[in-house]
């Protein structure tokens, strides 16, 4: 249903804004005061979920966070985190969310929406996926990557960052967006050309604002407490 009406918005320009937020865990009443903030800002046009909106993987946490965002009047997508893993969360999440991967397209941008958990899932993520995915990615004026944990972070290997890394310097990724670490992080991680965006995590009610103007990505903290 959000797919469907972030796929339903229209721009005057090229230019457009979104919020990312990350690891909500269980702090609700800090993830509200988010909610109201971004609500209060018409220039948001839709909210990305980094992953860890739950602590336990328990259905009453998916419950609470769901309940939360039942309140914010802009359509939203989520992507898998390690501790949606937990208990039954990894049912729970996809009868509630559907595919752990998937992308869609909005004002000529790919936004590319990727499970890359390898302990609490026990598996491998689907780098073949991913490479298929952004074998397009020249047909856009860029692509946006969204995973829980950044290829620096404490689950990837060698060879998988290495992978993950060459995956997004030559696939058109300006920008690639994670939690995971709970902790802020804005810099071209590589020195090749892509961005990388680390947000903290709901303990205090932080989130980012990443704006596409004449071209150019930047984002925003916005540290509400």
């Amino acid at each position: 249903i959000n797919l469907q009406k972030i796929k339903s918005l229209t721009t005057p320009s090229s230019d457009f804004s979104f919020a990312f937020i990350s690891d909500t865990h269980y702090h609700y009443s800090n993830l509200r005061t988010v909610i109201d903030h971004i609500n209060a800002n018409e220039s948001i046009q839709f909210v990305l979920f980094g992953g860890d909106i739950a602590d336990q993987g328990l259905l009453k946490e998916f419950e609470l966070f769901y309940s939360q965002l039942e309140n914010l009047k802009k359509p939203y997508l989520v992507v898998m985190g390690n501790h949606d893993y937990l208990s039954n969360g990894e049912d729970i999440y996809k009868k509630m969310y559907g595919d752990y991967n998937f992308s869609f397209e909005f004002n000529n941008y790919k936004f590319v929406m990727f499970d890359d958990v390898f302990w609490e899932s026990d598996k491998t993520p689907d780098f073949n996926w991913l490479e298929n995915e952004l074998s397009d990615a020249f047909d856009f004026e860029s692509v946006f990557m969204i995973a829980h944990i950044a290829p620096f972070g404490d689950q990837f290997d060698a060879v998988s960052e290495s992978r993950f890394r060459d995956l997004m310097s030559a696939s058109n990724v300006q920008l690639s967006l994670h939690g995971h670490s709970h902790h802020y992080l804005f810099k071209e991680y590589y020195a090749d050309g892509v961005n990388y965006l680390v947000v903290p995590s709901m303990e205090d009610p932080v989130y980012s604002i990443i704006t596409v103007e004449n071209g150019i990505i930047n984002s925003t903290l916005i540290d509400l407490d």
